[in-house]
């Protein structure tokens, strides 16, 4: 599932289509978890509870990137996810829904089978899956660099814009990506514009 939403959603329809299922005295019986990452500590890891029942965990990306639950047979992916994005022109960062790329869809695949054979089943087709980018993009590509050259500077790793620009980072940012990183922490007053000598 996307987002916590979405996974109260699928829960809520499950647990309409399942509804006698759901009782725990019953010998075949479901339990029904909810995992995303605005759940407690304590609430996520009841997915690692020791149980007699079968388990539906409907869970958004945390579970394909942060977490290995055991027992996993079964993985419904519906090939989407939130993901983090800056946007320069509205100068905010956003979690548009989007495809996953192939590599974040064999992972969540990869998250079956892993004690017994398993089965993942996409809601989407193999032409979809084979159009897609083979990797997710880096997120320093994809995210405010503000907070990065804020950071940078207060360690002294750059001493100013122009070593930041030129910093050996493994997969470079746009240079006017570097650029607003340093007009958005001119405007909010925490670094000064530099003065060209001379």
């Amino acid at each position: 599932a996307s987002g916590e939403r979405d996974i109260r959603d699928f829960e809520a329809a499950i647990r309409s289509v399942l509804g006698p299922r759901l009782d725990p005295s019953r010998a075949d019986g479901l339990e029904i978890l909810p995992l995303f990452a605005r759940l407690s500590g304590k609430e996520q890891h009841r997915v690692f509870d020791r149980h007699g029942r079968q388990r539906v965990i409907i869970a958004t990306n945390v579970a394909e990137t942060s977490l290995t639950v055991p027992g996993i047979r079964y993985v419904v992916d519906p090939g989407t996810a939130r993901v983090s994005r800056y946007s320069k022109s509205a100068k905010v960062q956003r979690l548009p829904i989007e495809p996953v790329s192939q590599a974040s869809a064999d992972q969540r695949a990869g998250r079956t089978g892993r004690v017994a054979d398993g089965i993942a089943i996409r809601l989407y087709s193999k032409e979809d899956y084979d159009s897609r980018p083979r990797f997710t993009d880096p997120e320093i590509l994809r995210t405010s660099l503000g907070s990065v050259v804020l950071h940078m500077l207060s360690t002294g790793v750059a001493r100013t814009a122009q070593d930041v620009t030129g910093f050996g980072f493994i997969d470079p940012p746009d240079t006017r990506s570097v650029a607003d990183g340093i007009a958005e922490l001119t405007e909010l007053g925490a670094i000064r514009r530099e003065r060209r000598a001379g």
